[in-house]
């Protein structure tokens, strides 16, 4: 059920926020073999904060001489339960990223958009599992495996293919044990399990939504962003969670018809295997469709694109920028990593273990060798992280200011030429490189899903893991930094034409 018709319930009095909380707390008991959750908050305390919001609500709509008025007083979130991904922190409930060594560990306060959440009337029901610390352990760590919430399943193909790192935030949505959830990504982790579980996802533009309170992969490139089943929903949670004055939820503001969409795929000669085909061909019809939208598709402008125009870039190609571009990304999301984790955790109220930084995380985790993923038992990225002198490093500057300088400069560039968004999908495991260096430049990212892959064999052995039968493939809209506000109506709008095809 959407936002919108679980709000219209709530106003009507058709339902109460006590029924909600009860049936969702018996859908996540009924799934919890998909393990979508770390922690769910005390039934009794839940019930009686619903209570306590539902008499606010009969309060308002009480005011009879103004009904209308006093109904927009109420907000979208007003009395709708919400979970949130436990690398972000929330009072009264513990946050340990998945980890062994931050079990029963709590901050005492609430991250910032929790509060904003909160403001909101929303209601949070708990913490959903993710791939252990936000998938920054190891380069072998299985996604969506941490030692306190164990493997989350894909909640459309009930297979161990849920993707990461916010993987129980989408399982959660798919599962129908909340309308909508929080993830949090660095580079991949709200939209690609957002795809694989068929729902949709939103990275919004860099600094939209606050990193206080989050325990951080990169203080520079983290983004927190909401996970739904629609448009509409992601849209409204977004409105709540953001900096911005902006009413994203207004999904008529801006119109597709007009615009022009670089379509930006790999070179066809490089997708040979049946299973990119497949995806291709969906994503190559859907993009056929568009000019029924009055949007025109520009094709092959960004992975082949030559970028000789730009004297500043040492580079031929999107791909050949984005892969040299890497090994700065990645350290310095190290040198970060570093940092961030000691800041958050020495304003915690409580941690068990008395771990505080990396250096103790890493001997807790020698101690304690049955807290490492059973499948690698490394620890090989922590490591690597603590060999840095974090934001100190020498290296962590000029990785920095490359990372940003090309990224934006590229993405600019690609956008200058006259194009509205960009349309594109992961093809396999592989992330098309555009992707990347929209992460880097900070631009706005959502995915809608596509479809979901069949049961047919060699989709079964593809990369040995991503194209597993029932496991969902998505569009991906990218837009210029700060267009979030049409993006949201962009895909609102081929969303709609999707449900009609």
């Amino acid at each position: 059920m959407s936002l919108s018709e679980l709000r219209a319930g709530l106003i009507s009095g058709r339902w109460t926020s006590v029924d909600l909380v009860e049936a969702y707390l018996a859908k996540i008991n009924q799934l919890k073999h998909y393990n979508a959750m770390i922690f769910v908050k005390d039934r009794e305390l839940l019930l009686s904060e619903a209570a306590a919001l539902d008499k606010e609500r009969a309060t308002l709509l009480s005011f009879q001489a103004d009904n209308k008025a006093s109904v927009k007083l109420i907000g979208k979130l007003h009395g709708i339960p919400i979970i949130v991904k436990d690398n972000i922190c929330t009072f009264g409930m513990p946050t340990t990223a998945g980890a062994l060594a931050l079990k029963d560990a709590e901050s005492d306060f609430d991250a910032e958009i929790v509060c904003k959440l909160k403001n909101a009337g929303a209601i949070i029901l708990g913490k959903s599992n993710l791939t252990e610390m936000a998938n920054f352990i190891d380069t072998h760590h299985t996604w969506g495996w941490s030692y306190m919430g164990g493997q989350t399943i894909n909640g459309i193909s009930g297979s161990a293919h849920a993707s990461g790192s916010s993987s129980g935030s989408a399982c959660a949505v798919a599962l129908g044990i909340c309308p909508c959830s929080i993830g949090t990504e660095t580079h991949g982790s709200i939209i690609c399990p957002s795809m694989q579980q068929g729902i949709v996802g939103i990275k919004p533009s860099r600094g939209l939504c606050s990193n206080i309170g989050i325990i951080p992969i990169s203080t520079t490139f983290d983004t927190a962003g909401p996970m739904g089943r629609t448009v509409e929903d992601v849209a409204v949670v977004l409105e709540t969670l953001s900096n911005s004055d902006e009413k994203f939820s207004d999904l008529n503001a801006y119109s597709i018809k007009g615009t022009r969409a670089g379509v930006a795929l790999k070179c066809i000669s490089e997708i040979g295997d049946n299973d990119s085909a497949y995806v291709v061909y969906h994503f190559m019809k859907l993009v056929g469709e568009l000019h029924t939208l009055g949007c025109t598709p520009i094709h092959e402008v960004v992975e082949n694109k030559v970028l000789s125009e730009l004297a500043c870039v040492d580079h031929k190609s999107i791909s050949a920028l984005e892969e040299a571009l890497n090994e700065d990304y990645y350290y310095l999301n190290k040198c970060e990593f570093k940092d961030g984790l000691a800041d958050i955790l020495a304003k915690f109220h409580s941690v068990p273990s008395n771990v505080r930084d990396l250096a103790s995380l890493i001997a807790f985790n020698k101690e304690h060798p049955d807290a490492l993923n059973p499948l690698t038992k490394n620890q090989a990225i922590l490591i690597e992280s603590n060999n840095t002198n974090g934001t100190a490093d020498t290296k962590y500057k000029p990785s920095l200011e490359r990372v940003e300088f090309f990224s934006k400069t590229v993405i600019d560039y690609i956008f200058n030429d006259d194009l509205d968004f960009l349309l594109t999908t992961f093809i396999g495991a592989d992330d098309p490189a555009i992707y990347g260096l929209a992460v880097m430049s900070g631009s706005p990212i959502i995915t809608i899903p596509l479809g979901r892959f069949p049961d047919v064999p060699s989709y079964r052995t593809f990369h040995g893991f991503t194209n597993c039968p029932g496991v969902g493939y998505g569009l991906i809209l990218i837009g210029k930094h700060g267009d979030d506000h049409k993006l949201l109506c962009y895909a609102k709008q081929i969303e709609n034409m999707l449900h009609r095809c």
